[in-house]
């Protein structure tokens, strides 16, 4: 009987040993606040240059309003990686706290008929998981949340997007570049001359653009970059466009928008390989794409001829071929 306590008691002490180390391996996996102030500081800086005339062109004034995010972004890697998240991406995450988020979705009938009602609860399980995430890096939740069609939307959205989207009343069709600048841009960014943030615009599809010009959304897109830039803003709006469903004309609006060489630059797309909802089994793969790709250039390569220049004190853009 005392060999067996004895051979409990070793065993105890050895679980307790392992879950100690596993413990600390935890702690030291998860970025510390020199890391996520790097990693915020390095998407200013490096990434996207212009953000230094909304965070601080002088490093003492950069230093000042960093300190907020860089907090912020502490506690969210913590979360993250408890979660179950990769410690690497979990820090990439954190640059969501440097962001404002608006959500634009295709309430057109193709996201409710389309592959036997699939679309609708791909959607609800993906908003809901950009929700989560970034709410982690502002409590007061996404912006903004509009259909593109009808509904007034929401504003400081953390909640649950089951009754809001199922309760919805979908048709008409996707007018995609109309619906961003009413919606959207005209609200939060060209319209707001109290923007505090630089603005992240995620636009959900199911479908290929409808109901207006065929280059209006670009033209939208354009006109959006060249006010920001006229303003002194800079690049402080960028666009990421996802597909729900497996529709050919939403692969090929989302090949032709990332492989635009005037407005690429600005544009974040998942790619169309990526079964939404297949994917989203393995999350951390695809909201790493879907929230960060249009900021990092590791996640999203570089595009080789961006909107850089003003010539005349006119934006032109550099001509194809």
């Amino acid at each position: 009987m005392l060999i067996i306590v004895i051979i409990l008691i070793l065993l105890l002490q050895i679980i307790f040993r392992f879950a100690w180390l596993a413990q600390k391996s935890q702690e030291c996996r998860i970025p510390d606040n020199e890391k996520i102030r790097e990693k915020l500081k390095g998407v200013i800086t490096n990434c996207q240059k212009d953000l230094r005339k909304i965070y601080g062109e002088t490093e003492r004034v950069l230093g000042r309003r960093l300190e907020a995010p860089t907090k912020k972004g502490v506690e969210m890697a913590k979360k993250l990686i408890e979660m179950g998240c990769n410690p690497e991406v979990a820090k990439d995450l954190t640059v969501l706290t440097l962001y404002d988020v608006a959500i634009l979705i295709d309430d057109s009938g193709s996201m409710i008929m389309g592959e036997n009602g699939k679309r609708k609860k791909t959607l609800i399980q993906f908003v809901d998981h950009i929700t989560e995430i970034y709410s982690m890096a502002n409590e007061s939740g996404i912006l903004a949340m509009h259909f593109m069609n009808r509904g007034g939307g929401k504003v400081s959205w953390t909640g649950k997007s089951q009754e809001y989207v199922d309760h919805h009343s979908y048709g008409g069709v996707p007018r995609i570049g109309t619906a961003l600048k009413k919606k959207i841009l005209d609200r939060f960014a060209i319209g707001n001359g109290n923007q505090s943030k630089p603005l992240l615009v995620l636009t959900v599809t199911s479908s290929a653009v409808e109901g207006e010009k065929r280059d209006h959304l670009k033209n939208v897109i354009r006109d959006c970059v060249m006010e920001r830039r006229g303003a002194g803003k800079g690049r402080d709006v960028l666009f990421q466009f996802t597909r729900v469903g497996k529709d050919p004309g939403a692969a090929r609006l989302l090949r032709d928008l990332d492989k635009d060489p005037d407005l690429g630059e600005y544009i974040g797309v998942l790619p169309v390989e990526f079964n939404l909802e297949n994917q989203l089994a393995d999350k951390w793969v695809i909201l790493r794409k879907v929230l960060v790709g249009a900021i990092l250039p590791g996640v999203k390569p570089p595009h080789l001829n961006p909107l850089e220049r003003m010539k005349e004190g006119r934006w032109k853009w550099k001509k194809r071929g």
